[in-house]
């Protein structure tokens, strides 16, 4: 991919039929559906690619076995029928992945099997494994650091494990080789309007040089995630729909504090959430929180009072205790829960459907929604594009669409012994993947922040060289650089 082949293609005058405004989920969704049914698509993504939530999710493809206590079927459905596409479609990055929910009681045993084989047989025919009850002696071999006092066994269920952004980035590849124009650091800086006061599209801005120029568009759609109430004020339409931002941190630990390839799914923790500990290339994974964010910010940071919830939460299962000197880096995310303005539910209880609605000026926005279900986001945006004639109607066809292969075979030297890259696969980002900074090589392309901060920052010096070497970037560049990734370090 080459940005000035993309800003040309965006600054050509011609019309385009979408002009998606975000990169993220649910943004790359609406545009990979767009482009299935053959419609000329713009995107733009005003920072990187899954810079916001779509890079802090726990990584579980998932229908979601807390949402059937809410009642929320339907989600489980939609979701489960959605983890089969990403699995199917992106094998490079997806997996089929073993849990264990271990218990101390014997009806909690039972009742927790009943709940999971629901889950089973809402699955159908896209399950990917049958739920069983184990002994105490297997749950134990399975997950040897497990508590061992008062355990009576556990219960085994299959679900979905991918990488967020890899997802994000493989995502753009396969949209722009597919006809769409989709670029990062490109904002939307206002709307257009036709003579009738209709959005036709906007006036763009390259965060890189300053320039603004205008991209025509049959219809513009909001895809913003938790800004999305901002990108809607540029309008100024009122909406009876509220974002409600959600925090979700998690930390991540050493792969020992788990010793098992399965990974642990603790069902009630002190708030009435689930916990999970899941192993995730060379590390543990564990969380989430669900706590009501008023700052609004691209960069959420996990506080104390989250970190010391999740530990203490974990090491209530664990014989060997992780405590805050054992955490590699910690990570937060802002879920866009769609709620009604007047509805005064805790944001663990707000449904994680999504929902789509259109201004009176034509402005689409996709509101809500989770990671899994970002394919069926974009579908249902297209369709109600088309609903209101504003394209012709053509079949959706992102279900078909094999998502490209960015990641490169790994040969030559390690870039540090904790870890799992190379040089070689880091300049093949850089060459190929929009690379503008070193937070988008080490924090997005790679994902060597979230495995290990302090091996991160021992390896930025030469990172940063090997991006101003590429890109024709000075000493300027490159000492602000180092300042600007210090800070976002700051926030792991």
């Amino acid at each position: 991919m080459d940005r000035k082949q993309i800003l040309t293609q965006l600054k050509s005058g011609e019309e385009y039929d979408v002009l998606v405004i975000g990169g993220g989920a649910t943004g790359l969704g609406v545009a990979l559906d767009a482009v299935s049914r053959g419609f000329k698509v713009a995107l733009l993504e005003r920072v990187d690619f899954g810079k916001g939530t779509s890079s802090k999710a726990t990584k579980l493809l998932h229908g979601g076995v807390r949402y059937l206590q809410n009642g929320d079927v339907g989600l489980v459905i939609e979701a489960l029928k959605e983890r089969e596409f990403v699995l199917t479609q992106a094998p490079h990055l997806s997996h089929i992945q073993k849990f264990v929910i271990p218990h101390y009681s014997t009806w909690q045993g039972w009742y927790y099997w009943a709940g999971l084989k629901t889950y089973d047989i809402l699955s159908g025919t896209r399950s990917l494994g049958t739920t069983r009850k184990i002994s105490k002696e297997e749950t134990l071999e399975l997950l040897p650091n497990l508590k061992k006092k008062g355990l009576k066994g556990g219960i085994e269920y299959t679900d979905g494990q991918f990488d967020d952004t890899r997802l994000c980035i493989d995502l753009v590849s396969t949209i722009n080789k597919s006809g769409g124009a989709v670029l990062n650091y490109c904002a939307l800086d206002s709307f257009t309007y036709d003579k009738s006061g209709n959005i036709n599209g906007g006036i763009a801005k390259d965060e890189m040089t300053g320039e603004t120029f205008e991209i025509k568009s049959k219809s513009v759609v909001n895809a913003t995630g938790v800004f999305a109430e901002q990108t809607m004020a540029l309008e100024s339409e009122d909406t009876d729909i509220k974002i409600v931002p959600a925090r979700g941190s998690h930390i991540v630990l050493d792969r020992s504090f788990l010793q098992s390839d399965e990974a642990i799914m603790i069902p009630k923790t002190s708030d009435g959430r689930v916990l999970f500990l899941v192993p995730w290339h060379n590390v543990v994974i564990v969380g989430t929180t669900d706590v009501v964010s008023p700052e609004l910010t691209m960069e959420p940071k996990a506080t104390d009072k989250e970190i010391n919830f999740i530990l203490n939460n974990a090491a209530e299962y664990l014989e060997r205790k992780p405590t805050k000197e054992d955490i590699l880096s910690t990570f937060a995310g802002l879920r866009p829960l769609a709620a009604p303005k007047r509805e005064g539910k805790k944001s663990k209880e707000i449904s994680r459907s999504h929902k789509v609605v259109v201004s009176k000026a034509g402005l689409v926005s996709v509101l809500g929604g989770k990671w899994t279900t970002f394919r069926k986001m974009g579908e249902d945006a297209i369709d109600k594009i088309i609903k209101k004639g504003k394209l012709p109607n053509q079949e959706s066809k992102s279900e078909e669409i094999k998502i490209h292969n960015g990641t490169p075979k790994q040969t030559g030297k390690l870039i540090h012994s904790k870890l799992p890259y190379t040089w070689n696969e880091l300049q093949k980002y850089i060459e190929a993947e929009l690379v503008e900074t070193a937070e988008d090589l080490l924090c997005r392309r790679s994902r060597c922040i979230l495995l290990h901060k302090q091996a991160t920052i021992d390896i930025l010096d030469k990172v940063i060289q090997l991006i101003a070497q590429h890109n024709g970037y000075d000493e300027v560049w490159e000492g602000k650089q180092r300042w600007d990734f210090a800070e976002t370090a700051k926030n792991y």
